[in-house]
């Protein structure tokens, strides 16, 4: 975000917790454990009651979350069916009897410092709520996942696969087609390819450039080519996207001429092999 930006004007970060009932909350646990970090004002803290709605007054920002003593109403087919590590994600969702939306701008953080304090919120909450999972814009993940990758940060690992949703399907010619969403998110653009690859190594390498990307928000040209790994380089074109709903320009990656890496690692190799259903 540049000196000059309005910051009254960024989007907030949306979190929504699928509790499988309401719970209180013990804010003074929270402020002891996360406040420092978020910028809590311990004042603050003080008027909140255990079973009132969130408002959390963060580093000259407010968070917000209210409490809906009701099942999440809206379809979630759309991201489940990405959601590639929670094949049971409907079914285990179906639990839910209530839900609880966070969200706040963080005004004065960087977007990816802003999404490391929500994402510390968040986590706390599901120390302390019955939360069966989390939709955080368009990914949906379960609450082990979502210790995982925030235990990952520790090791300043971006926790790309909680903020950032890689969709793909598979073309006439066998190829896989992917697309993001959530790189707008952290003012960034979006991510798209066609690959040959096995779909395992073709979500690595568009999580590894999305994770570069994200945590050090290079200046990456048309035509620029950036090296992943020693063995690993793509060549990024700035193009239209295939995608109707988005108006601003993607990252194209080139992986077509990409080495086929016999044994894959990581998490993708383990979910999906070296083939797509969908």
């Amino acid at each position: 975000m540049s000196e000059t930006a309005e910051p009254s004007k960024r989007p907030a970060i949306m979190a929504t917790l699928f509790l499988e009932r309401l719970a209180p909350i013990d804010y003074k646990r929270l402020g002891e454990r996360v406040g420092g970090v978020l910028g809590l004002d311990p004042a603050g803290l003080e008027a909140e009651k255990p079973n009132d709605p969130m408002i959390l007054p963060v580093d000259g920002d407010v968070v917000f979350g209210p409490r809906m003593d009701f099942p999440y109403p809206a379809p979630l087919q759309q991201v489940a069916q990405f959601a590639y590590w929670w094949p049971n994600a409907l079914n285990d969702i179906a639990r839910n009897t209530a839900h609880m939306m966070i969200h706040c701008a963080w005004n004065k953080r960087s977007r990816l410092e802003a999404h490391m304090c929500h994402l510390t919120l968040v986590r706390e909450l599901i120390e302390q709520l019955p939360v069966i999972g989390v939709l955080w814009g368009s990914s949906l993940v379960q609450t082990e996942l979502v210790k995982g990758e925030f235990a990952g940060m520790e090791q300043r690992v971006i926790p790309f696969s909680l903020w950032v949703l890689i969709q793909f399907s598979k073309q006439p010619n066998g190829n896989i087609l992917i697309s993001t969403l959530g790189m707008r998110d952290f003012e960034q653009m979006e991510i798209e390819t066609e690959s040959s690859l096995p779909l395992d190594q073709t979500f690595d390498l568009v999580r590894k450039f999305g994770s570069y990307v994200l945590a050090s928000s290079p200046v990456i040209k048309d035509g620029d080519t950036i090296g992943l790994s020693a063995q690993q380089k793509i060549k990024v074109r700035h193009t239209r996207s295939f995608r109707p709903d988005v108006n601003t320009p993607v990252y194209w990656l080139e992986l077509t001429d990409q080495p086929t890496v016999k044994k894959p690692q990581g998490i993708f190799s383990k979910l999906f092999g070296s083939s797509s259903k969908h």
